[in-house]
């Protein structure tokens, strides 16, 4: 009951309404202790809200970022020198060896494998023809 006495902003209570109040207090008060005893102290186990990294890759690669940036200026700084490099050192190995076995266009191949054979001093060799290659092994 609440009865009205001098102003409006003093109002006085029953005792009953006191005791309801402190008792429902206490029970939120114990509910909220039990619930907080539950919960360990230290939580050992990992936590679930992020994913699992399987590799040490960057999550997102921006077209317009410092990476893309280097490696585009990479490319455009070392190919260039590494293409005259190569070209040179490819040229050189088939120079070499081309004059260390010879490509010689025959007429005959046939006069021509016994012609060789007859140099070498051998009798039994063994001839792979391709199209357009003889290729002898003894």
């Amino acid at each position: 009951l609440l009865r009205s006495q001098g102003p409006a902003f003093a109002t006085q209570r029953s005792p009953s309404h006191f005791r309801e109040s402190a008792m429902s207090l206490l029970a939120a008060a114990r509910r909220s202790a039990t619930a907080f005893a539950r919960q360990p102290v230290v939580s050992l186990q990992s936590r679930n809200f992020a994913a699992k990294v399987t590799s040490p890759r960057p999550l997102s690669i921006r077209g317009d970022g410092l990476m893309i940036q280097c490696v585009v200026a990479a490319l455009v700084y070392f190919v260039p020198q590494d293409a005259v490099f190569l070209g040179g050192l490819f040229w050189t190995w088939h120079n070499y060896g081309a004059k260390a076995a010879p490509k010689q266009k025959q007429a005959d191949a046939a006069a021509a494998l016994e012609e060789f054979k007859a140099k070498k001093g051998l009798e039994d060799v063994k001839v792979s023809k391709s199209r357009s290659t003889w290729y002898v092994s003894v």
